[in-house]
């Protein structure tokens, strides 16, 4: 053999500081932080191997070009081939080697080779450049060193092997962005180093292949050819052995969406459009589009009337990508029996959108499921069963997270679901006091057990299938039979709501975690409490015992892991790293690895015995309610009241899959000045415009990543602001519909907001417990106010500006000076949560509403409750005055909104329509009209006079869309678009 010329070593990843360190070196200290804030430069240059291609590119992002995940990639690929064809390796041409390396990504992508011997590149570079390879001293160059030494890491066997399989995505995306068509023009650049051109002659059109399969004249001269001016599509034949091979992963996809023509294509490019000849024809579309877009549409055009094997994924794929580029992109387009096979369509707007008997064979869309509160695996790993707060049980292929069936058998949220230990069987239980038994296979309500009175938290099989935990907020533990239904046993002794239940794999202990910060563990047999294990020092939210039961953990709104040794009680290790709660810890199958996840939108991996955090998963966006390991211990489920379940790899850290919940509540809504627009914002993450005399949403402002939590226009019409669950609050141009600013500083979510009557002042009040201010113009900060004991829901200026109000979780009001920033008084009253603030137009009387199902009239001055108005059944979510001060809306979780009389307290009408729980109230400034929002994704406008609702608004993501005759989807899937819309 050879003499080893490598010495092969596994790298560290650099963290933050020796990023910093090494950028240093050779670049500015802004683009340093650049790099660093930037996700996924970050990540790249976390790898020792692969902060080159920072290194490499920093001249480019130093010049102000721009900065993304694929044309880092583009500056220090460049870089590095010119360097090669400058030192006489490898190829002549630029081009060229951009031809082998993506031909050649291509393959080992597609095989799953993450190596390639020297000794097979020869017949590699005589498949793709034929007749130019035409002495063995030819070959002999070509593949000298081959990828240069930087992209390609050479073992002591001659095997290659990419610095990072990101390279080799790279390649292919490019391949495939220049094979359809869409490539964008600094994209294009790098193949148009090409060499043999034809001088003086015009640039011309090329497809991928056609540009590289260059001719040899009879003396065996390479012939010239004109310039490239830029990629066609492929035919839709060719696109079918390549792009629409497989659905694209997300990796790749990533990295093509940047590549795209963002430029507005022209007729022009279409006349030379050989590629898709005949098949493509609907050219007038794309003189108003941009290139990729135009291109896009016409291959999806393509595929209509087409069998599923002459298409493959191709239809899919560019679906996919399109919906990237713009998820509004493809309303109102008629897209009837097009193939359209393995698309997302997670995140797409579909409006309109004609699918009449189109192939949609395992293509994704969005889900219909709320607040995802608990997810379990079946135990052989193929089933995925969630719960959420909306009531429904659902189950999943895990693998394909298709929909297999979804049971609104609950009446309230489900806080947990569990497999029984034959996987034939589903427990859940929910906040409507009851345990149901489901049959996995038929989705039928085999058992429904009764016995708690209040929300049941948790549920638990035995190991031995026979028996059934359940935990509740009636503070007990029951027991039951499941063949029998009987409640064998009521454990008592916790003293405040018991949130986890969890049985030992022998079956003979349960643990238990409550509110009154213990752990207890029981006896099954005699009903005995063994032990009660104390050092939380707050709620205790979630307990599971570890597979081989030597250890239980538990995570805790204090913000810890513990881990318990069983026999002793002793807490072995505290786990920490989270800054939110942890509401939920899961034991791999080898009892080695703990998962937990909670308030901080992260689920991290700890190393059971050295207490080391492994890895720290991010991608969710709410909190984390629920984690759960795979039987196989490869995969993690995570579920997130941002609406999503997540799977995700063990090993790479990397999210496999996520199933992507719609349910658009209303959070929010606001008359403008003038009584001519509706602002609303909720779940869907966006701020809606709507023209409140025909209904019409007339725009659609993006920007936040979170739930719209509250709008509030300024005094002059002229700006909207809109606070959400990513912890920003966001300013726009009414006019133009730009975000002007970006109020950043909470940290936590952002309940409330409220412009100061001269428009110079923002307050916004917090998860995070505090009140701030910001100025308007600057965006600066001016004061933090602290001193609410939970979170901050409501605020409100009064009518001068002088005063601003604040609801709390904590059960008070609280004025502050918004000069000093001291709290003048504190309201105290309520018994519950006060979630609503205003003050009557006169500045004289306060008013609150609370989940004590009360309203609260305060005389401010004299700091004295002067009436309590009570008519609603459940929380007084919110509560407006009308302009004249004389009549107070209050909106409540009963579905009703009530008119009260100030002077008299007598309700004088009751606003009755909404189908769920309401969330926001408010009058038209002219006072002639209330608009209420709701839990049921509607807005009502009603008549304050008469009561009648005038309109209903609703704005969901598939309405209009034709489905008949629609094939691949199942029946499941179907009921799911429907209830889009569709």
């Amino acid at each position: 053999g050879e003499t080893p010329q490598f010495e092969v070593l596994e790298l560290e990843k650099f963290n933050d500081e020796q990023i910093r360190q090494v950028l240093s070196f050779q670049a500015q200290a802004a683009t340093v932080e650049q790099v660093i804030g930037n996700s996924q430069l970050l990540d790249l240059a976390r790898r020792p191997v692969m902060t080159e291609l920072i290194l490499e590119a920093l001249p480019d992002i130093e010049q102000g070009k721009p900065v993304d995940m694929s044309r880092v990639y583009l500056y220090a690929v460049r870089r590095k081939m010119e360097r090669d064809i400058k030192a006489e390796r490898t190829f002549t041409s630029l081009a060229d080697k951009l031809y082998f390396l993506c031909e050649l990504s291509w393959e080992m992508l597609t095989t799953d080779q993450m190596s390639l011997n020297y000794r097979l590149f020869p017949e590699r570079i005589r498949r793709l450049f034929g007749s130019m390879v035409r002495e063995e001293k030819d070959l002999d160059h070509w593949h000298y060193d081959m990828m240069g030494q930087t992209m390609l890491i050479r073992n002591s066997e001659g095997d290659y092997t990419p610095a990072h399989r990101s390279l080799l995505e790279f390649f292919v995306a490019y391949k495939f962005a220049a094979e359809l068509g869409a490539l964008a023009s600094d994209f294009t650049e790098l193949a148009q180093a090409q060499s043999h051109l034809l001088e003086g002659a015009a640039p011309e059109h090329y497809t991928w292949f056609s540009y590289f399969r260059r001719q040899m004249d009879e003396a065996g001269r390479i012939v010239p050819i004109p310039p490239l001016k830029g990629f066609v599509s492929e035919s839709l034949a060719q696109l079918r052995s390549s792009f629409g091979q497989a659905p694209l992963t997300k990796a790749v996809m990533d990295l093509i969406v940047p590549m795209l023509a963002t430029d507005v294509a022209t007729d022009g490019i279409t006349d030379v459009t050989d590629g898709l000849s005949g098949e493509l024809t609907n050219h007038s579309s794309a003189t108003s589009a941009t290139k990729s877009v135009a291109t896009l549409l016409e291959i999806l055009e393509a595929t209509r009337g087409k069998t599923e094997d002459e298409v493959a994924y191709v239809g899919g794929n560019a679906a996919t990508l399109l919906v990237k580029v713009s998820n509004a992109v493809l309303e109102g387009k008629d897209l009837s029996r097009a193939v359209i096979i393995g698309a997302d369509f997670t995140n797409a707007s579909l409006r309109r959108v004609n699918f009449v008997e189109a192939n949609l064979a395992n293509s994704t869309f969005t889900k219909v499921f709320c607040y995802v509160l608990s997810v379990a695996y079946s135990p052989d790993g193929q089933l995925l069963a969630t719960g959420d707060d909306g009531g429904v049980v659902r189950l999943w292929q895990a693998a394909s997270g298709r929909e297999l069936w979804s049971c609104q058998g609950h009446t309230n949220r489900v806080n947990s679901v569990a497999f029984s230990p034959d996987g034939q069987t589903l427990a859940s239980g929910s906040n409507d006091q009851r345990i149901k038994i489901w049959d996995v296979y038929t989705a039928e309500c085999l058992k429904n057990l009764q016995g708690h009175s209040d929300f049941v938290l948790s549920v638990a099989f035995s190991p031995d299938g026979q028996t059934l935990a359940s935990g509740s907020r009636d503070k007990t533990i029951r027991l039951w039979d499941i063949r029998t239904s009987d409640c064998l046993k009521t454990l008592l002794g916790h003293t405040y709501s018991v949130f986890s239940v969890a049985f030992s794999p022998d079956g003979q202990t349960l643990a238990s975690g409550s509110c009154d910060k213990k752990i207890r563990l029981w006896d099954i047999r005699t009903s005995d409490c063994l032990k009660t294990l104390n050092g939380h020092s707050d709620f205790v939210l979630s307990v599971t015992f570890s597979p081989d039961g030597q250890t239980l953990a538990s995570g805790s709104s204090d913000l810890a892991v513990r881990l318990w040794n069983i026999h002793t009680s002793e807490c072995l290790n505290i786990l920490q790293g989270h800054i939110g709660w942890v509401r939920s810890v899961a034991f791999s199958p080898d009892s080695q690895t703990l998962a937990s996840g909670g308030n901080d939108q992260k689920v991290k991996l700890w190393d059971i015995r050295t207490g080391e955090c492994l890895n720290s998963l991010q991608g969710h966006i709410g909190w984390i309610r629920s984690v759960v390991f795979s039987p196989d211990g490869q995969t993690l489920a995570s579920g997130s009241s941002d609406q999503t379940v997540k799977q995700w790899d063990i090993h790479t850290g990397k999210c496999l899959k996520t199933l992507q919940g719609q349910s658009n509540w209303v959070r929010a809504v606001t008359f403008s000045p003038n009584s001519q627009i509706l602002a609303s914002g909720g779940n869907d993450q966006k701020v809606k415009l709507w023209d409140i005399c025909t209904g019409e949403c007339l725009n659609r402002l993006q920007g936040h990543i979170g739930w719209i939590r509250s709008v509030a226009f300024s005094p002059d019409g002229q700006a909207l602001a809109s606070a959400s669950s990513d912890q920003a609050v966001r300013l726009w141009n009414v006019r133009t519909s730009e975000c002007i600013k970006t109020f950043e500083g909470h940290n936590s979510w952002v309940n409330s907001i409220a412009f100061s009557p001269d428009d110079q002042t923002l307050a916004s009040g917090s998860c995070d417990n505090t009140v701030r201010l910001w100025d308007i113009r600057t965006g600066e900060c001016l004061k933090i106010f602290q001193g609410h004991g939970n979170w901050v829901r409501a605020v409100a200026f009064s009518p001068d500006g002088q005063i601003l109000v604040s609801g709390s979780s904590d059960q008070t009001i609280k004025l502050w000076n918004i000069h000093t920033g001291e709290c003048w008084k504190t309201f105290q009253g309520h018994s519950n949560w006060v979630r609503a603030v205003t003050f009557s137009p006169d500045g004289q009387i306060l008013v609150s509403g609370s989940d004590d199902q009360t309203i609260k009239l305060w005389n401010i001055h004299a700091s004295e409750c002067l009436k309590t108005l009570q008519a609603h059944t459940d929380r007084v979510r919110a509560v407006a005055f009308s302009p004249d001060g004389q009549t107070l809306a209050s909106a409540s979780s009963d579905q009703t909104v009530k008119l009260w009389d100030i002077d008299t307290d007598e309700c004088l009408k009751t606003f009755q329509g909404h189908t769920d729980s309401l969330r926001s109230v408010a009058f038209s400034p002219d006072g002639e009209t209330l608009a209420s929002s709701s839990r049921d994704e509607t807005i009502k406008l009603w008549d304050v006079k008469t009561g009648e609702c005038l309109k209903t608004l609703s704005d969901r993501p598939y309405e209009g869309m034709n489905i008949t005759g629609v094939t691949g989807l199942t029946e499941a899937e179907k009921a799911t678009l429907k209830a889009l819309g569709a």
